[in-house]
């Protein structure tokens, strides 16, 4: 018995120094080179958030005509997100632009149940629900998800002036034919759950522009930014990715103490802080493939889509590290639960070796795992 554990304090002591070097270079390059590379990231200029898309403007309540003749007040839009426009059936200026960017933002949110899309009419003596409804058929609107809202003039006048903030008017031009008949606001304006408008984007190209088609396409991906980011807060999506980034952490410290621990010949506690490190990976892996599978229902979260005015070079660094970290969890986990059942099976020669490659492999998952998340959610 004392021969058998001499050998394998002997084996231990020899895992101990084949450790020591190659992981100390490994994981020092590894985690130096990711801090320099993303805090330099995060020195860059932040994305350029207008006043008009950081604002937090209470709609209140309001009860108008859908085109299907029912009311709608403000409380059945609670605990959605839409995007409202403002629009009149007769408009012979941008009013069709501004209804056919609603239509391409219907198909891309397709997929998503907690989007709402709602067009008021800023000349509803004329747009009653019938001229609504035929209005709504030619752009294809699904009447689930797409509202064309009416009224009393008054009402839905006070309501875009006090709550959406935004002009609308008649044009007094005695010339003015009925394409003329309102002056009125074209962007469009996001909405949160909670009724309040978080942002306003232009649905139209602007020819003054230098750039107009350019900036026309940054305008969309801003917008669908605000969506995506109003989708999470406030909702369970957003306790996931805290999350998975506290559990990939929270490997990483079990890796590097059981690391510690048997450099000082602690056997026993190397082997609570390993198996600990393995329990934690499989709890991240379940609630990560929840979170995109289920509560996402399968829709990426792009870096591009979340931060639109990042430099280019950030979002390659970004694809960089996620693509690394993404190839090599998929080799970690079987990897670490060989290393593993060497370990508990006595085959210490042929663990230490294979624990060459796996704690650093394993480490660098767990630390670009935190960076992924810092950089997608907190970089700017």
């Amino acid at each position: 018995m004392s021969v058998f554990c001499e050998s394998r304090l002997a084996a231990t002591r020899r895992g101990a120094r084949l450790l020591r070097a190659p992981l100390r270079v490994a994981a020092k390059r590894s985690i130096v080179a990711l801090i320099c590379l993303t805090c330099f990231a995060s020195c860059q200029r932040s994305p350029s958030g207008e006043t008009r898309e950081n604002i937090a403007y209470p709609i209140g309540d309001f009860t108008l005509t859908e085109r299907s003749g029912r009311e709608v007040s403000a409380s059945e839009l609670r605990g959605k997100v839409w995007i409202a426009s403002f629009i009149f059936t007769q408009c012979s200026g941008p009013c069709p632009q501004v209804t056919a960017a609603m239509a391409e933002l219907q198909t891309e949110f397709a997929s998503q149940p907690d989007v709402r899309l709602v067009t008021f009419s800023v000349d509803p003596e004329y747009d009653d629900p019938k001229i609504l409804t035929q209005y709504a058929e030619r752009f294809h609107a699904d009447p689930d998800r797409w509202l064309f809202l009416t009224g009393k003039e008054s009402d839905v006048y006070r309501l875009l002036r006090d709550g959406f903030k935004v002009g609308a008017d008649r044009n007094t031009d005695p010339d003015a034919t009925p394409g003329q008949a309102v002056n009125h606001d074209t962007h469009l304006a996001v909405v949160d759950r909670g009724g309040h408008v978080r942002g306003y984007f232009s649905a139209l190209v602007d020819p003054e522009s230098d750039n107009p088609d350019e900036e026309f396409q940054q305008n969309k991906v801003r917008l669908r930014a605000k969506v995506n980011e109003l989708l999470v807060e406030d909702s369970p999506a957003a306790f996931y990715p805290q999350l998975n980034a506290s559990l990939n952490a929270a490997a990483g410290v079990f890796l590097l103490l059981g690391y510690a621990a048997i450099r000082r010949r602690h056997v026993r506690l190397h082997v609570a802080c390993m198996l600990s490190a393995l329990a934690v990976s499989a709890v991240f892996l379940a609630f990560y493939l929840y979170f995109h599978l289920v509560v996402m229902h399968g829709q990426p979260t792009r870096f591009h889509d979340k931060w639109p005015d990042a430099p280019k070079w950030v979002e390659i660094v970004y694809l960089a590290i996620l693509t690394s970290h993404t190839i090599l969890a998929v080799v970690t986990a079987p990897l670490a639960l060989y290393t593993a059942s060497l370990g508990l099976r006595n085959r210490l020669a042929r663990h230490v070796w294979i624990a060459r490659w796996t704690l650093p492999i394993w480490l660098y998952v767990s630390v670009t795992g935190v960076v992924v998340y810092w950089m997608l959610y907190r970089l700017y």
